[in-house]
């Protein structure tokens, strides 16, 4: 009995020592995405502010094939016909308003649409000048501005960067004068809207503060129609009692065309 109770004993031991030597591992944890809480779908409304820069084009003449008009609009010194003398300024300025958007997201790609308005602080002068010596000048002033366009963008940095192009139509508001010298021999009308439409195009980069808020940073380039224009009769303009067989002559500003540049902050609703 003695040699079974001490046989038993060992046994027992000997399993509890092997036992002793077994070293336990965890399990490798599971692979897992990380996906970011951050969602750029949705309603989204804010302001921005900035500075807008162009250059100022050229005042047309039409038509301009009449030999002494040619003459009287070509620098003193010049041979008639070889250039015009013409003048401009673009006046740069702050711009700033209000913006309302919504967007949709399908993984990294996110795209919608916008409408904003801004005043703008923007103006440009453009003359031309006769050997009367008479000065013809066009001043645009914009009082405001609005576009309403579509963006098209690619997340990054654990979707919480959004790079993006936009482009749409645009809408200005501007005051127009047409001034003209006394030394002119015309008389005139003028003619046209101070409304103007337009298009812009650009691109913007922004980023997510929080869930809800987001800054950024936008250039756009916008160009409206010029639908103003100034008619002129008499002396070499032509019209009645003029050896210019024509009608009479119409002068027009160029397009008004600038670039802007806003910083911007957006709450997502």
């Amino acid at each position: 009995m003695k040699r079974i109770l001490i046989a038993g004993f060992a046994s027992l031991a000997a399993s509890t020592a092997m036992a002793a030597d077994v070293i336990y591992q965890e399990p490798a944890p599971m692979p897992m995405n990380v996906v970011s809480g951050v969602s750029w779908e949705g309603f989204y409304a804010g302001v921005q502010a900035g500075y807008g820069f162009g250059s100022a084009g050229d005042v047309s003449i039409s038509p301009f094939t009449f030999g002494p008009l040619i003459t009287a609009f070509t620098p003193l010194g010049d041979p008639a016909g070889s250039s015009i003398a013409r003048a401009s300024d673009f006046s740069d300025g702050f711009v700033g308003g209000a913006h309302i958007g919504y967007d949709w997201q399908r993984g990294n790609i996110v795209f919608g649409g916008v409408l904003d308005i801004n005043y703008t602080d923007v103006s440009s002068v453009e003359s031309i000048f006769s050997r009367s010596p008479a000065e013809y000048t066009f001043v645009r002033d914009m009082n405001y501005m609005a576009t309403l366009r579509a963006r098209l963008g690619y997340t990054f940095a654990d979707n919480r960067w959004l790079a993006y192009v936009t482009g749409g139509a645009a809408y200005g508001d501007f005051d127009i004068a047409y001034i003209q010298g006394a030394a002119s021999p015309a008389s005139f009308t003028t003619s046209g809207d101070t409304d103007s439409f337009g298009y812009t195009v650009g691109g913007g980069l922004e980023t997510m503060l929080t869930d809800n808020l987001s800054i950024g940073v936008e250039y756009l380039y916008t160009r409206f129609s010029n639908d103003f224009q100034a008619n002129l009769t008499g002396g070499p303009f032509g019209g009645p009692g003029s050896a210019n067989p024509a009608p009479g002559t119409t002068l027009e500003p160029s397009d008004f065309d600038f670039h802007t540049v806003t910083a911007k902050i957006s709450y997502r609703f």
